[in-house]
This record gives structure tokens, C-alpha cells and sequence, in this order.
């Protein structure tokens, strides 16, 4: 879960498709699986832009989600 104190470094566009799978937009490849494929937007607006256009006529999920910066630590996982 990302620390909402974390400096936003940009937007992605991604799309909810079957399955859970998460596909990211970049306009010169189109979809892709790999969130480093997506397009990294500067500002929200104009990643809300691009998914609107999307959203027309698309009856899939698309949304604009923020990057955070990473600071560089491992998150720790839980051990079952």
C-alpha cells in the first residue's frame, strides 16, 4: 500500500480487464502488461485527458491511478 506522504512522481492510465489483470496505456504502443510500458503522465489532468477518450465507447475500467517515489527500501514481506 502506498504512503499517501510519498511525492506523487506521475499518473498512469490503466484499464481493469477480466481476470483481475491490470493493463497501463501509452499512446504509441497501446496496452500493455508491464506498468514500465505505460505512459508515465506529469500531471493528472492530462492523464484524465487520455482516459476519457478512452473511457468513450469502452465498456472496460479506466482509470487514473498516481505513481509514488520510491524510496528505495524493500518492503517487507509477510511470512505464512
Amino acid at each position: 500500500m502506498e504512503d499517501v506522504n510519498e511525492p506523487i512522481i506521475g499518473y498512469l492510465v490503466i484499464k481493469e480487464v477480466e481476470d483481475d489483470e491490470i493493463l497501463f496505456w501509452d499512446p504509441e504502443a497501446g496496452w500493455n502488461d508491464d506498468p514500465d510500458d505505460g505512459k508515465l503522465y506529469k500531471t493528472e489532468a492530462e492523464a484524465e485527458q487520455d482516459a476519457e477518450a478512452l473511457r468513450a465507447g469502452n465498456n472496460d475500467t479506466i482509470t487514473v491511478e498516481p505513481v509514488f517515489e520510491d524510496d528505495g527500501e524493500e518492503e517487507e514481506e509477510e511470512e505464512i
